[in-house]
């Protein structure tokens, strides 16, 4: 009974790695470093999630985002923070994000930049904590008091890093690795035990 099990789990992990899928879903890392050096620092580092089908443009926009998560790293003038699609975020300004080499740039508050991307922003679920990458806010609503610290759009040293993308796993897939995982600990397990 236990080998048929066995074989059960083992062609459940099998099954569910070699299915084919719909659509793959892809990540790209995306970070916003030394635009807030004013304020003794501060970074934005996120992760956004699409399918591939939708970037082929080379461009994630606000409809196409499956999933997205974000970190302020904080600073002396808002303290750090993540907000994500998950946990009840929203965006506003419809975002979006090259992801074919071509540079996301910033444009600051006075939206001089009209052929550029807008990245829009990014809102808590509790409404307190707000990211607005185009016009580099980080923002957090503590006890009625607001803390706003603004990057300057024209620092020399501001980049935004994108990462190359990275396949997301199925729900599918990782249920067959840890099927396939499992029955390599009850292995190992087993073979210590007689051992």
């Amino acid at each position: 009974m236990k080998h048929l099990a066995l074989v059960a789990t083992v062609a459940l992990g099998w099954a569910t790695l070699t299915a084919p899928a719909n659509a793959a879903l892809f990540s790209w890392d995306i970070e916003y470093t030394n635009w807030w050096e004013d304020d003794e620092g501060g970074s934005i580092f996120g992760t956004i999630i699409a399918d591939e089908n939708d970037v082929a443009d080379g461009i994630v926009s606000a409809d196409e985002l499956k999933d997205w998560q974000w970190n302020w790293s904080g600073n002396e003038v808002v303290s750090a923070f993540s907000i994500s699609s998950k946990a009840g975020g929203t965006t506003d300004f419809d975002p979006s994000f090259y992801v074919n080499d071509t540079p996301n740039l910033p444009i600051g508050l006075d939206f001089v930049d009209p052929d550029n991307l807008d990245q829009g922003s990014f809102v808590s679920g509790s409404g307190n904590e707000i990211l607005d990458l185009q016009a580099l806010l980080a923002i957090s609503f503590t006890d009625g008091v607001e803390s706003v610290s603004e990057g300057n759009p024209t620092a020399t040293l501001g980049t935004v890093s994108v990462s190359e993308p990275t396949a997301v796993p199925e729900p599918a897939t990782v249920l067959g690795l840890l099927a396939l995982a499992g029955v390599s600990t009850a292995t190992l397990k087993r073979q210590k035990q007689d051992a």
